[in-house]
């Protein structure tokens, strides 16, 4: 496995950004596929968010721009996330402490707000 220089690392990190610039963010309750490559299944959506961008790399780690807040369309405990732009898919982790997408709460009740603190991915050196 090759093992990158933190510059190697920034410019991967900010592919990421690029490739997801402006993706669709959807938040799902059950069981979170394999990966980003295998279907949903019994899963249901939550809430969707548009994202607005990402900030510049660092040490390999780049964080979105503010996401805004979004109306929850279902009821159910947020498990996993997907954002999606084009053909391009990546799936993330959600929770309220160090996953990549941290929300203010997992519990989603239909018809409030589905908030967003921070949504950061790392893209590891190795």
């Amino acid at each position: 496995m090759p093992s990158l220089n933190t510059s190697a690392v920034d410019s991967q990190a900010d592919n990421i950004g690029t490739d997801f610039t402006t993706a669709v963010l959807t938040i799902y309750d059950g069981t979170p596929p394999a990966s980003g490559n295998a279907a949903l299944s019994s899963n249901t959506e939550l809430a969707v968010h548009t994202l607005t961008g990402w900030g510049a790399s660092s040490s390999g780690v780049i964080i979105a721009n503010a996401i805004a807040d979004a109306t929850i369309a279902a009821t159910g405990t947020a498990s996993f996330a997907r954002l999606v732009l084009t053909t391009k898919t990546m799936q993330v982790t959600v929770g309220t402490g160090a996953q990549e997408l941290v929300l203010s709460s997992v519990s989603y009740v239909s018809g409030e707000d589905s908030v967003i603190n921070s949504l950061q991915i790392t893209q590891p050196a190795t």
